[in-house]
């Protein structure tokens, strides 16, 4: 297939193409050119911003695609998706957007699954993303929707698992927001990869929405104690009424998806168990001397001073 990927050079976009390229997909990626450095060999780059609707009109006329996977949020609203899709011209074969799980309505008991009602509860990140899906599945392709959450791995663009290591790997305390006690789950990034390339082109994934994550839950305090663990430190914790927890972990609901509907339906499942992603993402931590990295902890600092005041 020749498929084109929106994003390519970030986290989840660039784990995708390499299990594209993999499979031996013939890849495009449609980005600003930015980070030209990290495009793998044999993929072309096609330079455009994709909020510049008349760009994406102009550097898309003429391509035919086989796949289309939309990552890239820049915030992407609904006019953004449907520009587009309308610069494609119906020329995309089978097209993957990729969501998110906050688009349901957390106010809700959990778990959430794919027909739970969606709402505005997450915000302006909830409108665009519910924009999207509804554009991609009305547009007459062939269209199927991802529902991640709290994607995690190597090349994490958001401060979560690093955040934790920062601290442990430097005997430093963690601050734990109010008791820690709201559930999260975590999928990781090469399965997320895995799940779309394999759904690629794959009829029965056509009109539906798939939530694709990991199986577990944990509450923000067993996340912390399941990272010492797994990588072998000391976890010290420290419980405040408001601190910084991961880059977006402190929120005040559970979230707790099934994914049953991507196993029954597609037979697809995940590989990396939390514990051996944490494992695998640590070893990568090591590997790029993130260990040895300038931190500004003084935030933390702050809040165990007055803490003990």
């Amino acid at each position: 297939m020749r498929v084109l990927v929106v994003g390519g050079t970030e986290f989840i976009s660039l784990h995708l193409v390499r299990a594209l390229l993999r499979d031996r997909h013939e890849v495009v990626v449609l980005n600003r050119g930015r980070h030209p450095g990290r495009v793998p060999a044999g993929v072309k780059t096609i330079v455009a911003d994709r909020k510049d609707h008349a760009a994406l009109g102009r550097v898309l006329a003429g391509e035919r695609f086989d796949g289309l996977v939309d990552i890239t949020y820049a915030p992407t609203t609904g006019d953004d998706v449907r520009a587009l899709l309308a610069a494609l011209g119906g020329r995309a074969g089978h097209a993957i957007f990729v969501s998110t799980g906050r688009v349901h309505d957390h106010a809700l008991p959990i778990p959430y699954h794919e027909d739970t009602p969606r709402n505005l509860y997450w915000g302006e990140y909830a409108k665009n993303k519910i924009e999207g899906e509804d554009a991609y599945l009305g547009s007459g392709l062939p269209a199927s929707v991802v529902r991640p959450t709290h994607v995690f791995g190597p090349l994490n663009t958001r401060n979560n698992e690093t955040f934790f290591f920062d601290r442990l790997v430097r005997g430093r305390p963690v601050l734990v927001p109010g008791p820690g006690g709201w559930l999260r789950q975590f999928g990781h990034v090469e399965d997320l990869a895995d799940a779309m390339a394999a759904m690629l082109g794959d009829r029965r994934a056509f009109g539906r929405a798939y939530n694709v994550s990991g199986e577990e839950s944990i509450t923000q305090v067993g996340f912390v104690e399941l990272i010492a663990e797994v990588i072998e430190r000391p976890a010290s914790l420290v419980h405040v009424a408001k601190a910084p927890f991961g880059q977006n972990l402190v929120y005040d609901c559970h979230a707790v998806y099934t994914t049953t509907r991507i196993r029954a339906e597609l037979g697809l499942r995940p590989r990396y168990t939390l514990t051996s992603g944490l494992a695998q993402t640590f070893e990568w931590y090591l590997r790029e001397g993130l260990d040895r990295r300038d931190v500004d902890f003084s935030q933390d600092d702050a809040l165990l001073a007055a803490a003990r005041t």
